[in-house]
């Protein structure tokens, strides 16, 4: 039996010769040989034998053979160490290694290194960190690169038996450099765990090792042995064990061939994070693409478009799941930061989200001064679930768009609109807008009459005229005459009576008295026609374009497909954006000086009061004032005006200024329509040397210390009393009634005060009921909801072509045309064409 010989450090047969006892211990470690791979069985023999052993032995494994014997050993040397080292789980003897550790070529000098296996059979497995912390120890890479120098044959990155690493990733990025150098691509593949989840082995093959499960699948799997082995040391570092260089297959020559392996199309943290910035801020894919430079390469790297769209599918991936505990989550962030922000839901049996409306703070803010005037579209659909996105906009002092807030519905029925709109009311505090504009949607209407009474209802005229082209036919697109006198009859002609002769006179001149659009649109002109909004006030909109602008910047936001979570938290950064665009254009109205053009006194005042935009309307129309005549007066005292061009012709058209004072209208209505004083009105006042607006027609809400000020528009558009002072009034009347109740009259004595106490809490407790009927009158419910709706479906390819088939989808079609044309002809007031496609055929509309 072999024993441990300190002085000779090694394992010897007392009384044998030195090369037989060699042999001896060879014999013997054969049993041993099995649990160490080659290169460490080679080692401890050559160690045990002494420096400079010659070797006549061939050992085999299981695994595979290896001649590591045939002459004078080149492995670093190994020396048998001291025993009761520790070691990994189920391992062996104990083992002290002296290792030429160079950054992969031999050096002069030794080190000394102790092996996992170089312990005993222990009850317990080594343990610590997945990798060696040493920020001042020199890497594998950096050491290889020098030594290179004088390994100008080999490659750079040559994964030499016994280089160390500091972690596994380490090595595999040093076996991956190697790998690129050459033309192959690698993997992870086998590994050993021990029971402390502590990895003691980790291999690292050629992309080519192994078969492929089916024979029959094209596969590059060539049965490769190219690998190396990584081990643990007992300081938590790695070192290679074992290297195979040889291929079986051929290896990739240029950089576009190379690049294909997977391993060399890896994409680091950073990156990720980064392209996860780019898809989160709507950067389309192609565009990601190019940023990172897939032609150059990131980071001197070659990455594949195919890598980056997997990586962005990924991240969309990740994105879908649990979306609906992620928008509650920042919901509740969101309104943590805005106390005031108000988010109503509405919950199917199931808990599964059926609407969702949200208002912040700001949004409140901006409705109690701007609300006046608003406009509702639900045209939006850019997210994930394909769920309609209503929302309410307005237009602030500055002219710019304003958000009261948005609105996730499943569908756009009736119930679905008044659902929104109550719940918007409530949230603003019972509040309605003076006017709405919508489209033609009908649901949408039946909505607004049951939940906004006191809202002046109005279409979006865009939304009327946009089918003319295709209901016109012929008539609109050859016929420039009709063309050109159509769009300037609905577009610039603002008096009742001289619109319906116009229109008139315009259809029997071209014929088109019998064509059902023109009769549809002609039959509901009180809802789209400008002549019949010059008397509403509108803050200048006529249709739906703010809402559609709204649309359209969000599609700048908020990325195709968006899961829920994303399009709140995108939709809440394009509200900052807004309140952004809006600081800017206080910042300029404060701080930028204009130059005063007219020179009237009235111009110095209106710069002072107004902000820029509506300075820079009012000094357009106050430039057109010097464009108009005053004729006289009328019997009521009325200044008669006419444009010089127009005076003395047949059909010259004169204006009605009325001067109180303290407020002057005029029969053009822009007042009434926009809040700005028109041409006409600064005429009359520029004639009367006035030197300041009349304050009766200085809206606060066109004001630049609007902010300060929070009033209201009347139907004629003239102010009334502020909110501040209209709360303090009821506040003042509720406590007289309450002591009225209680029977006090006079000095309040003891008794006085319980009995209004006790009043006052009959009151509470009737608000309460109240308001917990309102909640469920309104559907909002405390519990939270639990799911997303469904996803929508894209619908494929019709999988039936038959005749038949054609047949039954042309009679759907003749029956959908049928359906139209019942629709156009229908008496409703509030009734909407909805086509089935962007265009016709004129056979189908005649």
């Amino acid at each position: 039996m072999h024993v441990y010989n300190k002085e000779a450090n090694g394992w010897v047969f007392p009384g044998m010769d030195p090369k037989e006892n060699w042999r001896k211990c060879a014999t013997e470690s054969l049993g041993l040989a099995s649990m160490f791979d080659t290169a460490s069985t080679a080692a401890v023999l050559a160690a045990t034998c002494g420096e400079g052993a010659w070797a006549d032995e061939t050992f085999r494994r299981d695994s595979g053979e290896v001649d590591g014997f045939g002459g004078r050993l080149n492995g670093p040397p190994m020396v048998v160490g001291n025993e009761g080292d520790t070691g990994e789980q189920g391992g062996i003897g104990s083992s002290t290694v002296t290792m030429q550790a160079t950054g992969g070529a031999p050096a002069g000098r030794n080190e000394r290194l102790t092996t996992s296996y170089d312990c005993k059979k222990r009850k317990r497995g080594m343990s610590g960190p997945d990798a060696k912390i040493a920020p001042t120890e020199e890497s594998a890479l950096s050491r290889a690169i020098k030594s290179s120098i004088d390994r100008k044959s080999e490659a750079i990155f040559f994964p030499y038996e016994g280089t160390r690493f500091n972690s596994f990733e380490e090595a595999k990025e040093f076996y991956n450099l190697y790998s690129w150098e050459v033309g192959f691509g690698i993997r992870t593949s086998r590994g050993r765990t021990n029971s402390n989840s502590y990895t003691t082995k980790k291999d690292l093959c050629c992309s080519c090792e192994g078969m492929s499960r089916n024979p029959k699948a094209a596969s590059c799997r060539t049965g490769c042995k190219a690998m190396i082995r990584l081990l643990r040391l007992k300081d938590h570092s790695w070192y290679i064990s074992r290297s195979i260089t040889e291929h079986n297959h051929s290896l990739s020559a240029t950089c576009g061939e190379k690049k294909q392996w997977l391993s060399h199309s890896e994409i680091d943290p950073l990156t990720k994070d980064f392209i996860r910035k780019l898809r989160e801020n709507n950067v389309t894919t192609g565009r990601v693409c190019n940023i990172l430079g897939t032609s150059r390469g990131v980071g001197g790297f070659p990455v594949r478009r195919e890598v980056i769209r997997s990586v962005c599918a990924r991240l969309a991936q990740h994105n879908i799941e649990d979306d609906i505990s992620k928008t509650l989550t920042l919901l509740d962030k969101m309104k943590v930061d805005d106390p005031m922000m108000v988010v109503r839901y509405k919950v199917d049996e199931g808990g599964r989200i059926v609407h969702m409306l949200w208002c912040t703070g700001k949004n409140q803010q901006n409705y109690d001064r701007f609300g006046d005037a608003m406009t509702f579209d639900t045209t939006y659909r850019t997210n994930l679930y394909n769920m309609p996105f209503g929302l309410f906009v307005g237009v602030n002092n500055h002219f710019q768009s304003v958000v009261f807030g948005g609105v996730l519905l499943t569908s756009e029925k009736t119930e679905d609109f008044e659902w929104a709109f109550a719940n918007f009311k409530d949230i603003m505090k019972g509040k309605e807008p003076m006017t709405i504009l919508t489209d033609q949607c009908q649901g949408m209407a039946a909505a607004i009459k049951t939940t906004l009474q006191t809202s002046r209802h109005r279409w979006c005229k865009w939304h009327v005229l946009r089918k003319a082209k295709q209901w016109l036919g012929n008539v609109y697109t050859k016929n420039t005459g009709f063309k050109s006198e159509f769009n300037k009859l609905v577009t610039e002609e603002v008096s009742i009576i001289k619109f319906e002769r116009r229109w008139r006179q315009l259809v029997r001149k071209y014929g088109v008295e019998k064509n059902k659009y023109l009769k549809r649109i002609y039959k509901h002109r009180g809802m789209w026609a400008r002549p019949y909004f010059m008397h509403v006030f509108c803050a200048g909109m006529t249709s739906t374009q703010r809402s559609e602008s709204a649309n359209h910047m969000l599609k700048g936001f908020i990325q195709r497909s968006a899961p829920m979570h994303i399009f709140v938290s995108k939709f809440n950064e394009f509200q900052n954006d807004r309140i952004a665009q809006e600081e800017k254009e206080i910042h300029v109205t404060k701080q930028m000086k204009r130059k005063r053009r007219i020179g009237v006194p009235i111009e110095r005042h209106a710069e002072e009061i107004y902000t820029r935009a509506m300075y820079d309307r009012l000094y357009n129309e106050l430039y057109h004032a010097g464009s108009y005549l005053i004729k006289g007066r009328g019997a009521d005292e009325a200044y008669i005006l006419v444009h010089y061009k127009e005076d003395g012709a047949t059909d010259e058209k004169l204006f009605l200024v009325k001067d109180s004072g303290n407020f002057i209208s005029c029969s053009c209505g822009l007042y009434n329509h926009v809040g700005m004083l028109c041409r006409h009105a600064l005429k009359v006042l520029m004639h009367l040397d006035r030197t300041e607006l009349p304050s009766g027609n200085i809206l606060a809400r066109w004001r630049r210390d609007v902010a300060c000020e929070t009033g209201h528009v009347s139907g004629q558009g003239v102010e009334t009393s502020s909110l501040e002072s209209a709360t303090y009034i009821q506040k003042k009347l509720m406590v007289r009634r309450v002591l009225a109740m209680a029977g006090v009259e006079g000095t309040l004595d003891e008794s006085g005060y319980k009995e209004a106490m006790d009043a006052l809490d009959k009151i509470i407790s009737v608000r309460t009921t109240r308001v917990e009927e309102k909640k469920i009158e309104l559907g909002e419910r405390s519990e939270k909801p639990t799911s997303c709706p469904k996803r929508a479906v894209k619908k494929g390819r019709r999988q039936n072509t038959s005749l038949k088939s054609y047949k039954a989808s042309l009679k759907e079609q003749n029956k959908r045309k049928k359906y139209e044309e019942d629709e156009i002809s229908s008496t409703s007031d509030n009734e909407q064409v909805t086509g089935t496609r962007k265009t016709k055929a004129l056979w189908e509309i005649e």
